[in-house]
């Protein structure tokens, strides 16, 4: 795509963060592609355990940028500022791309041009699974529109990844980056909205990417941790790019967002956090069965809290 021929047509932006055991794989399964003609742009983001330098003794056409530990998002935004490329993807230090991922994006970004994006479905390892496989997802093109179905709302994210996710840069830097603030948790999720909320984008059905939890800090099967994420700490960061006729999608899909993570937060013993979330999400009493679900594991949850604080 890229006519000059000292310009990439891909950037590859890579954030690390001590992930020395696993980053050679990573960089293996780009470096693999069918599909050559990228730079890697590794932000180092103050690793300790000597991963920077295994990167950057792999091969020369990996360029590691190092810097003080900033988080993920403000290392991904870096990338994005230092990239050449009119592709854009940002595949993170634990996850790997399968051989032709590369090749099968740039194609479809090629053949439509309305698309600002291509996803595609990946694998979660070691649970084995295609995250992808029950959602009743299609080949091709796809937008948002006011007319979607509920279903079709509350999955509509699960349309990207980052381990499958290439964007054109011009809409990359539209969508104005990744959250910063030392956030890692759900740093992206903002950034994902904004494309979707703008731009079609493509999606392919078969798997072309790994999702990596068990090096994952925040993976699968380890959520009854996570901080509640940006996304609904401000929700003004996407509502802010949102056109008129999207206004219901937007605020429902928000509204099943909340509702999950205030289970979580009910698991991880913060009823408060729960409560506050479905007082400054009120949609959420849309959503019928999940908040009476909802309000029978909050009661549930100060039942058991004042029965701990009785038996002191």
């Amino acid at each position: 795509m890229s006519i000059d021929q000292n310009i990439p047509t891909v950037s590859v932006i890579i954030p690390l963060y001590n992930k020395a055991r696993v980053i050679s794989g990573t960089l293996g399964s780009v470096l693999s592609q069918s599909f050559q003609d990228f730079e890697i742009i590794i932000i180092d983001d103050g690793s300790t355990d000597g991963g920077d330098q295994i990167a950057a003794d792999l091969d020369p056409r990996v360029n590691v940028v190092r810097q003080a530990n900033a988080g993920p998002g403000a290392a991904r935004n870096r990338g994005l500022a230092m990239a050449r490329g009119e592709l854009v993807t940002f595949l993170d230090a634990d996850d790997e791309w399968l051989p032709g991922f590369l090749e099968r994006a740039i194609q479809a970004l090629r053949d439509y041009p309305q698309c600002g994006a291509f996803t595609a479905a990946f694998m979660v390892e070691p649970q084995g699974f295609n995250r992808w496989e029950s959602l009743g997802f299609n080949e091709g093109p796809w937008a948002l529109s006011p007319s979607m179905s509920r279903h079709e709302i509350f999955s509509c994210l699960f349309s990207f990844h980052s381990v499958t996710a290439v964007y054109r840069r011009s809409v990359a830097i539209d969508a104005g980056g990744h959250h910063e603030e030392r956030c890692t948790f759900g740093e992206d999720i903002p950034f994902w909205m904004r494309v979707l909320l703008r731009h079609p984008i493509y999606r392919h059905l078969h798997p072309l990417g790994i999702y990596n939890t068990a090096y994952s800090e925040l993976g699968l099967g380890k959520r009854a941790v996570a901080p509640i994420e940006p996304v609904l700490l401000d929700p003004g960061i996407v509502r802010a790019s949102c056109p008129p006729e999207l206004n219901r999608v937007l605020e429902l899909w928000l509204a099943k967002h909340a509702c999950r993570a205030a289970f979580v937060q009910i698991s991880a013993g913060n009823p408060s956090a729960a409560e506050d979330l479905i007082e400054r999400f009120p949609n959420i009493n849309r959503l019928r069965l999940d908040y009476i679900k909802l309000k029978l594991k909050l009661i549930s949850a100060k039942i058991l809290i004042s029965r701990n604080y009785l038996n002191i």
